[in-house]
């Protein structure tokens, strides 16, 4: 459980500061006609704009750390699972490897975004009607990251924005790369953990695994239903113009819950983490349903 243990400690980092980021910049999701964008108010959450553009970024850069670092995870379960000795590789300084492999991913959504998500005019006015009426709140008091599909040129023709183009098909090979991870190991893993009776593994090695890899499942469950589907619709639906603020308005509620949700399954499954917070809430259940003998005397007495 050691190398494990250390895995989900380094996810509950990045998970942390995640959240942190978040709670500082507040961020908003939407679409509008053929763009999708994230912005934040400036002007209300007293920020300065670079400050809320690095924030912006920064949090495009959290995601591409957290759907990598399930991607190792499963990883590393399907070694665990199959016992061929390839655990070594997660020991010593192979470990730097695996860490920097998030954070590889992290700084390159943070890049591309940057890059080729830029405030500018013509963005500026494409959105500044939706971002008035929907929240009430003038585009030049916000700071944000926008892709643009479709503009509309001087003459009121729409052209195709190679730019948003080229980052859309950055953002999906940055996706594709850990969910087909998942899917491959997670298969093997699934195969590997239906033949453990066959294989005669002892019982407290079965329900080890067994739980370790229900955990994984959920986690699994988790950012496909509620990462990769929604982004990859949002970054998706506004190329043919289709309506998805009510994606947008999820994205935004999910992108502040999702790291309090990551760690639930493994504390739900795994007992090596279950036991020690159930008997933690009893020992303090009991502490609170303690009452003091000078207190039972001075009721006794009344």
């Amino acid at each position: 459980m050691g190398t494990y243990r250390h895995l989900m400690v380094y996810f509950c980092c990045c998970s942390i500061v995640f959240s942190i980021i978040d709670l500082c910049v507040q961020p908003n999701i939407q679409t509008y006609k053929s763009a999708y964008f994230m912005f934040v108010d400036v002007k209300k959450r007293n920020l300065d704009p670079f400050v809320a553009r690095i924030g912006l970024n920064a949090l495009c850069g959290s995601f591409g750390i957290t759907i990598s670092g399930i991607a190792v995870h499963f990883v590393y379960r399907f070694f665990a699972l199959e016992r061929k000795g390839r655990l070594k590789y997660f020991k010593g300084t192979y470990m730097l490897i695996w860490y920097s492999i998030p954070i590889f991913s992290g700084i390159s959504w943070f890049l591309v975004t940057w890059n080729m998500s830029p405030i500018n005019s013509m963005y500026t006015d494409y959105i500044r009607p939706t971002i008035l009426e929907t929240f009430g709140v003038h585009v030049e008091d916000t700071v944000y990251v926008c892709g643009l599909f479709h503009p509309i040129d001087k003459n009121g023709q729409k052209y195709l924005n190679y730019q948003t183009i080229y980052a859309f098909s950055i953002y999906i090979i940055l996706m594709a790369i850990p969910f087909s991870i998942i899917l491959i190991f997670g298969f093997k893993s699934w195969k590997i953990v239906t033949n453990l009776l066959e294989n005669g593994e002892s019982e407290y090695s079965r329900n080890l695994q067994m739980q370790l890899y229900k955990a994984l499942v959920a986690q699994t469950i988790l950012p496909v239903s509620f990462l990769f589907i929604p982004f990859g619709l949002i970054f998706t639906l506004p190329m043919f113009e289709v309506n998805c603020q009510l994606i947008a308005y999820l994205i935004t509620l999910i992108f502040a819950t999702y790291p309090a949700l990551d760690p639930l399954p493994i504390l739900y499954f795994v007992d090596f983490y279950r036991n020690p917070i159930i008997e933690t809430f009893k020992k303090l259940k009991c502490k609170g349903s303690q009452v003091s003998p000078d207190v039972e005397r001075s009721v006794i007495v009344e």
